[in-house]
């Protein structure tokens, strides 16, 4: 047990409640919280997977004004802890947080509390432990619990891993060990293990809550072109009505054309209420810091309706009435699109999350990994490729999350009821019962077959669809027998026709960063006829 929690008589049930209400107003503790909060209080290690929005941060907080000592938060973003910050000092509560954004007043001012023993909470970013200054002046402190959030960053397995969190175990073992807690939204059985073991948790709880969000609807629309995309993007925000919409982009070039595009309104016939208005904006980390800092200003405080951003947008975000979340661009893990989809509907009003599936843009995100080194290159390829599969499945959107994230109770109350698999269900396409889509189905099957592996989705649809393309050409693919069989079809409903095939399990895709389409055992018994329409 850490040093001095032997003299501390945790609090009953009843007075948590009452400095629940009495320090941050609320009636209750959301699911997880109170039994996360009573082992803290115990002095046990804890490893808590909660969704984004179901009050992580009140896990530590709350114990925080109830026990003696430092509760040291190791934090990745600057403005996640000014907010914390800003919120528990409105509450008197002695916070304080210590980063690089800090002018030099403001650093002594915060070293001298420290050193005074004023503080309940500090936030530090985990980069600041690597300086030996602060390690002499964080071990002269009593720190009484050791939090890490976003702790799936220091899993090479997670979606977003972070070298600077290697050294948080070590950290935790120069201040005398003291209980820990390990908090993050996303966190599949593999990397909780590798969690536990980085931080040398001792018999940690698990607490891991419902994955499920039954005010979230979740839908994947292909899109066959960037075109499409901006077109199916004005028609998800045509049917917001109020609140407000986060668009996220996978590159600072695409966020700026959306953004853009959505100003001018040019693609839909019946402008959204939030897109028509001038309050269209854009974030990413390519813009001045002081730039951020007021598109993230505006954003809170409704200024902005419908913010256009790449994922350096939103981490610790709690606003509450985002009705829409849409993916322009596929991202690069489950982890991540859970996590960017379910800052929607936080206050449990019903919500959107939308992903536009462009199957080309899986590009994207294997340049990405390409960039991130041998050492995390394979186990990015496996995100991904659960991303994709997501993308293209067939099931229930929800069950496809709780499957991915372990969580055996939700996953036994059954679909959610709401997301497009659910309201509705894909027909087959090789089993349609009309004439003219049983030929474009075969039409397809057949194209793929002849062409052995070696192209992908979009060079078999301008087949189908008969384009004379320079790569048509060039590669004599115009002689094949199926080429101009579906002329009469508009190109982006071939392209809905091949994902159908697909997420059926007609055909297959291999590759990530050049995809290819492959018939399956199960596509060639259609077109050997075993398989009855």
């Amino acid at each position: 047990m850490a040093k001095g929690l032997a003299l501390f008589d945790s609090p009953s049930a009843r007075d948590l409640e009452q400095e629940l209400s009495r320090r941050f107003g609320f009636a209750g503790f959301r699911p997880g919280q109170r039994e996360v909060i009573e082992a803290v209080l115990a002095g046990r290690d804890v490893l808590a997977v909660m969704p984004t929005g179901q009050g992580k941060s009140l896990c530590f907080q709350l114990p925080a004004t109830l026990q003696p000592g430092l509760t040291l938060v190791v934090s990745p973003l600057i403005a996640l802890m000014k907010d914390q910050v800003d919120g528990l000092r409105a509450k008197g509560i002695a916070a304080a947080a210590f980063h690089s954004g800090l002018s030099e007043p403001e650093r002594d001012r915060v070293v001298q509390a420290l050193k005074l023993g004023r503080l309940q909470l500090l936030y530090v970013a985990p980069e600041r432990v690597q300086h030996e200054w602060f390690m002499r002046l964080l071990r002269s402190a009593w720190v009484s619990l050791f939090v890490v959030d976003e702790a799936h960053c220091i899993s090479h397995w997670g979606h977003d891993f972070r070298p600077d969190y290697l050294r948080l175990g070590a950290l935790r073992r120069e201040l005398q060990s003291p209980p820990c807690l390990a908090l993050t939204a996303t966190a599949t059985p593999k990397v909780q293990a590798d969690i536990a073991e980085k931080l040398d948790l001792r018999e940690p709880l698990r607490v891991v809550t419902g994955f499920r969000r039954p005010n979230l609807r979740f839908s994947v629309r292909p899109c066959g072109s960037h075109a499409e995309k901006l077109s199916t993007l004005e028609q998800a925000l045509a049917d917001v009505r109020d609140g407000s919409a986060i668009i996220y982009c996978a590159t600072r070039k695409h966020v700026e054309e959306v953004a853009v595009a959505l100003s001018r309104g040019c693609f839909s016939p019946r402008p959204s209420p939030l897109a028509a208005r001038p309050s269209v904006g854009y974030y990413h980390a390519g813009l001045a810091d002081d730039l951020r800092a007021k598109v993230h200003e505006q954003f809170l405080t409704g200024r902005i309706g419908v913010l256009v951003a790449t994922n350096a947008f939103g981490m610790g975000i709690d606003k509450p009435d985002v009705r829409l979340v849409v993916h322009y661009d596929v991202p690069g893990s489950l982890e991540a699109y859970y996590q960017e989809a379910g800052r929607a509907g936080r206050d449990g009003r019903p919500a959107s999350c939308v992903l536009l599936f462009h199957r080309p843009d899986v590009r994207t995100q294997e340049y990405f990994i390409k960039q991130s080194g041998n050492e995390q290159a394979d186990a990015l390829r496996r995100l991904l490729k659960h991303m994709v599969a997501y993308a293209s499945g067939e099931t229930c959107r929800q069950l496809a999350f709780l499957d991915y994230f372990g969580d055996i109770d939700e996953r036994a109350l059954g679909p959610c009821g709401q997301c497009d698999r659910c309201l509705d269900p894909p027909t087959t396409g090789a089993t349609a019962t009309d004439p003219e889509e049983h030929t474009a189905v075969q039409a397809v099957l057949h194209t793929v077959a002849c062409l052995h592996g070696r192209f992908g989705a979009t060079r078999i649809v301008e087949i189908l669809h008969g384009s004379l393309s320079k790569q048509v050409t060039r590669l004599r693919l115009h002689t094949l027998a199926g080429f101009g069989q579906l002329r009469s079809w508009r190109r982006p409903a071939i392209s809905r026709l091949v994902q159908r095939l697909i997420a059926s399990g007609y055909l297959r895709v291999e590759g990530l960063e050049f995809p290819v389409l492959e018939i399956t055992a199960k596509g060639a018994s259609v077109l050997d006829g075993k398989e009855p329409r």
